[in-house]
């Protein structure tokens, strides 16, 4: 009984959550159809990495002279970089539970160069996809009803349903229009403030960067 009850929380929170004004309805479909036409722009690079996957889970193949001929040197070169990273140099066993730790390592090495600042690859967890590190964290941080998590609005209905789906509480913080889809620093002290008073222990704050279906970045 409980698992329908969360069910139908999850359904409404999507279908809550789809009830936009005109302008809104008309900028997110926008986004979906420019997110369809970027797919098709990308095409050769997502080729690209079917490629080196495919050398990943078959690397008997790098060794075929052919080889050279049905995939580009950058795809074979990239394989082997991946392949050596991983114990055994095969796919298909089990890793570790954050994830490979060489491409653990190489991601930290990644965002310390992209953003200046140092990362730790212990820190680090990889999922296969957002959903279910967004599952995941919901998971672990929803306990009951009482357990809240500070969401931007407009926002993906992936927080929100996963939220209803763990039996957690949405508490909503606004997003300015007119600054851009900005962050006001006091509209979520307010919404934190309001769900203390119910008896709501906030446990999380969502950061969606760059903003889905707003497209702002995050600084």
């Amino acid at each position: 009984m409980l698992c329908v009850e969360r069910l139908s929380s999850m359904l409404s929170a999507c279908s809550n959550s789809c009830k936009l004004n005109q302008d809104l309805y008309l900028l997110m479909r926008s986004s979906i159809v420019t997110l369809g036409t970027h797919n098709l722009l990308v095409s050769n690079q997502l080729h690209s990495s079917g490629r080196v996957l495919a050398l990943c889970d078959h690397p008997d193949l790098l060794k075929k002279e052919e080889i050279k001929t049905l995939f580009s040197a950058d795809s074979i070169s990239r394989a082997k970089q991946i392949l050596a990273l991983i114990p055994g140099r095969a796919t298909g066993a089990y890793s570790h539970s954050q994830g490979i730790k060489g491409l653990r390592d190489a991601i930290a090495s990644g965002i310390a160069s992209r953003d200046g600042f140092p990362a730790n690859a212990d820190d680090i967890f990889l999922t296969d996809g957002a959903s279910p590190g967004v599952h995941l964290m919901m998971q672990l941080l929803i306990r009951n009803e009482k357990d809240g998590i500070l969401v931007p609005i407009p926002q993906y209905p992936l927080y929100s349903a996963s939220i209803a789906l763990h039996g957690g509480s949405l508490v909503p913080y606004y997003l300015n229009e007119s600054t851009g889809w900005g962050l006001e620093i006091s509209d979520v002290k307010k919404q934190l403030e309001d769900a203390r008073s119910r008896g709501i222990d906030v446990r999380a704050l969502v950061v969606i960067n760059p903003g889905n279906p707003t497209g702002q970045g995050t600084c």
